[in-house]
């Protein structure tokens, strides 16, 4: 009874969260009064753009609320055991919270405001972004790896870090539907760190891999992707004065994303 009450609980305050933030939204984006034609035109070209960027916003926050439920789920079987489940259900929560955050900065995407870039410590930044998808690294049997040296700092902000590796992340594991190996390495050289995600996967084909940035494009347009992730993922690095780039030898070959960064 109780873990059936959890799992209420836990899909309520998902719903919650995310009807009390789209409310807000709507009536920021409704005009208040009639406008010119000329007015009413990029206002509509506006809405259609933001329309089309829709798909792409369900495929980001379908990674947070897929990881709620599993760890709700994985809750309840705990608790059906007479187990503590507090640790499944905090990384739901924690989730719950980034998908909002999510929609927060998808919708800030073209805003020219800055990030709060802190001196931040990178190997538990890059642990809390492999943590809470173990789980899901452990269903498809992907061995993860990790080599990050102790004590190496970047400047960066927490949160949208985190969403740029659980991107690469996730484009990682749907490179690699029958198995493989994701690894995560960082090094500092001179005043620029750099962190690459490296998959044994599918790979990309180089006329793909040209233009991946373009937006909506997608790699492995088959499997749902909008290209969405990856143009987000750019835009943050950025904004923290570093970039992206994207290495594939071909179909079959792994792939290979680096981020560029500034040393704190």
């Amino acid at each position: 009874m109780e873990s059936k009450l959890l799992v209420a609980l836990a899909a309520t305050a998902v719903a919650g969260a995310a009807a009390g933030f789209w409310a807000g939204r709507r009536r920021q984006a409704r005009p208040s009064h009639p406008l010119p034609d000329e007015e009413r035109l990029a206002w509509l070209q506006r809405l259609s753009t933001i329309g089309q960027m829709m798909s792409g916003v369900v495929h980001e926050v379908r990674t947070p609320l897929n990881t709620v439920i599993l760890n709700v789920e994985l809750a309840q079987r705990t608790l059906d055991r007479g187990e503590d489940a507090r640790e499944r259900l905090q990384t739901a929560a924690r989730e719950a919270d980034r998908a909002v955050e999510i929609l927060s900065d998808i919708l800030d995407f073209a805003k020219p405001s800055p990030l709060d870039l802190k001196p931040q410590e990178l190997r538990p930044l890059l642990l809390g972004a492999l943590e809470p998808l173990e789980s899901r690294f452990e269903e498809r049997s992907v061995k993860t790896a990790l080599i990050a040296p102790q004590g190496l700092q970047v400047k960066a902000s927490a949160r949208h870090f985190h969403q740029v590796v659980t991107i690469l992340l996730m484009n990682s594991l749907d490179a690699l539907p029958f198995g493989g190996r994701v690894q995560v390495d960082a090094e500092r050289k001179g005043e620029i760190v750099r962190v690459t995600v490296r998959d044994n996967g599918l790979g990309i084909e180089s006329e793909v891999l040209s233009r991946l940035f373009q937006p909506f494009a997608s790699g492995h347009p088959e499997k749902g992707g909008t290209g969405l992730g990856l143009n987000v993922a750019r835009w943050i690095m950025a904004k923290h004065g570093g970039d992206v780039t994207i290495a594939s030898d071909g179909l079959g070959k792994g792939t290979s994303v680096t981020l560029t960064l500034k040393a704190a």
